[in-house]
């Protein structure tokens, strides 16, 4: 029988974690150049590693939707959750009765078509 040790899982994870890292820092960049022109390279892993960690809590966990959290992270700052002129985000983000997935849907809605007191 194959055994997987602690250690190992945990530099699977590392790993894991890393090459997300590496793909969000490069799409990053090349989507939103102006938002990341003025961040260095640690900075911004810095963003996508607190990103990540801010989007679990709110149950975004998938790749995807964590991709999309970045995203406004990168558009509207790395407290979009909790600043009051994002405060419609926030909302969403703490409806317990929603998924990762579909809080994220709605953040795209409201962002892209305003759909301020539809939340």
């Amino acid at each position: 029988m194959l055994k997987i040790r602690e250690a190992q899982m945990k530099t699977l994870r590392e790993y894991t974690l890393t090459q997300f890292e590496n793909r969000m820092a490069a799409h990053l960049r090349t989507t939103f150049q102006t938002q990341t022109q003025d961040l260095s390279e640690a900075e911004l892993r810095v963003r996508i590693r607190t990103g990540i960690d801010h989007a679990t809590p709110y149950n975004i966990t998938i790749e995807d939707d964590v991709r999309r959290y970045l995203e406004y992270v990168i558009m509207y700052g790395p407290d979009f959750d909790v600043n009051p002129q994002t405060a419609w985000a926030g909302e969403i983000l703490r409806m317990q009765n929603l998924s990762g997935g579909e809080k994220m849907d709605r953040i795209d809605e409201y962002d892209l078509f305003g759909l301020r007191g539809q939340l």
